[in-house]
């Protein structure tokens, strides 16, 4: 695939790696074309395509590969994502993700779809030589590439300085796409210090999983719920805010976790957002508005 156009579609997991992905694919010498922000025109074009039971990112995910499709790529960056963790999973959408998309959208240019699946040791390993085989670049260069990119340092506790202080909480493409969510991280900014999964350190996560009634089966809901729990237990918040999306079944089990534990503590409000194509921007700054005066005014202790 040397000197072809290689499209990376700015949706689902994407937000997880974000700029690293960019970086991968420059580093290889890999040309990359990397979709627009989801707009409606997205979710209108991928509902067209998408079966009813899907959830909103993934018919919004159909609309940015026909993004690229019809941009002219020569190949479509969609790992088939399995597992990030041993002994655990992720969203089962993500397994035939590559299929599920080639049967609805026959038009699609070829789908660069290697298999990620760390359960084992050498995962890794085979996830390189699939890469490699399809940019016909070497597996040793695609793994000191992604080493290189996972040289990370421990996150720091992170400091929270206004009067009222919120945990956002959901999968990383509910809560960092404006287009699926009509920027609702940044409304929730204009009244308090934020406060989302990826800001939680591994000692913060590792408290709220020792307080899970079991291990999960998926790694985002499990970090998920461990960061719900996890502020619960130390009081650092006034307020949670939990984001998912109609028809996702991981998150029927965690939402449900999270509530059980409030319901022993009490001491925390919690809401519970769900996205479809139908939401308006309206009634969801309507909730915001409401569950921010709710906390403002516990805090002042004028309403208990």
């Amino acid at each position: 695939m040397k000197n072809k156009l290689i499209g990376i579609p700015k949706t689902l997991l994407y937000y997880n790696v974000s700029e690293k992905v960019e970086e991968f694919f420059n580093i290889l010498g890999v040309e990359t074309l990397i979709s627009p922000p989801t707009t409606k025109a997205f979710i209108k074009r991928g509902n067209s395509f998408s079966i009813d039971e899907a959830c909103l990112p993934v018919k919004a995910g159909l609309g940015h590969l026909d993004y690229l499709a019809n941009a002219g790529v020569d190949a479509i960056f969609l790992p088939r994502v399995v597992a990030i963790e041993k002994k655990k999973y992720i969203c089962p959408k993500f397994l035939g993700l590559p299929e599920y998309c080639l049967s609805l959208m026959p038009h699609l240019p070829k789908l660069i779809s290697p298999r990620i699946d760390l359960r084992t040791n050498n995962g890794l390993k085979k996830f390189c030589v699939e890469l490699s085989r399809e940019l016909d670049i070497s597996p040793t260069k695609i793994r000191k590439t992604i080493n290189k990119l996972n040289d990370k340092k421990p996150k720091k506790q992170k400091v929270m300085n206004k009067e009222v202080n919120v945990a956002v909480l959901g999968h990383s493409y509910n809560i960092y796409d404006p287009g699926l969510n009509s920027g609702i991280l940044e409304k929730v900014k204009n009244y308090a210090d934020v406060k989302t999964v990826e800001d939680y350190t591994d000692v913060e996560l590792k408290m709220g999983k020792d307080l899970l009634p079991k291990p999960l089966f998926w790694s985002y809901g499990e970090e998920i719920a461990a960061a719900a729990l996890s502020s619960m237990e130390k009081g650092e918040v006034q307020g949670i805010i939990v984001v998912t999306s109609f028809g996702c079944g991981p998150h029927s089990f965690v939402t449900e976790i999270i509530e059980q534990h409030r319901k022993k503590r009490r001491q925390t409000p919690i809401m519970f957002l769900t996205l479809d194509e139908h939401s308006a921007e309206a009634g969801l700054i309507t909730r915001i508005e409401a569950f921010m005066d709710l906390l403002m005014l516990r805090r002042e202790k004028l309403w208990a």
